[in-house]
């Protein structure tokens, strides 16, 4: 089963330089996820070639309904080398680090007193995931005016998820079993699509 990042994100870069150059983005994108956030990119150029990048995000909500008041982070630092430039196409290949933290509340109802009544319980999940991986992105620049490059990339990998429950009653297997507390492998899916418009 695989588990999937979506993400998009528009840079904004500083004038070229001769060896270095600096870009900030942002992924609005990035809110298509299973744990949805807000994020952005920061990347270093070297000389056309070789990039380090971080995708850093807020974690703010889950698509799960029972994760309720969701709050954490993800970071992704990555290292990009351009093996391909061709006037306006350029293949990149990238080797990536996925970390994501976060904890939300769960709810759970109690029959009490011989079913006369529902009592609602309230507990803690707190989840992290971490994992590595490599991938690959295809860019093309000369566009337009107002878009100067778009880049599609894909990244595959392979980590492993710990879910923490304050107790077992919170537990509730729906998302493929990847809700079961405990710690357990699991593949890691990014596409992406970044569009860079300075």
């Amino acid at each position: 089963m695989m588990f999937t990042f979506l993400e998009s994100g528009c840079a904004f870069t500083s004038r070229d330089s001769i060896k270095i150059k600096y870009s900030l983005g942002v992924s609005p994108s990035a809110i298509m996820n299973i744990t949805p956030a807000m994020q952005v990119s920061q990347k270093i150029e070297f000389q056309n070639k070789i990039a380090f990048e971080l995708h850093s995000g807020y974690i703010f909500s889950h698509i799960n309904i029972n994760n309720e008041n969701t709050k954490g982070f993800r970071l992704r630092p990555q290292l990009n080398i351009t093996v391909h430039q061709d006037g306006p196409f350029n293949f990149d290949l990238y080797t990536f680090y996925n970390y994501r933290y976060f904890t939300a509340t769960r709810t759970f109802d109690q029959l009490r007193a011989n079913g006369a009544y529902t009592e609602e319980l309230r507990g803690k999940r707190t989840t992290t995931l971490s994992g590595f991986g490599l991938g690959f992105e295809l860019g093309f620049s000369e566009l337009n005016s107002l878009v100067k490059k778009i880049n599609f990339g894909l990244g595959v990998g392979w980590g492993s998820i710990n879910n923490v429950y304050s107790d077992e009653i919170f537990e509730e297997v729906q998302f493929f079993g990847f809700d079961r507390s405990g710690v357990f492998p699991m593949p890691i899916l990014i596409f992406h699509l970044k569009l860079v418009i300075i």
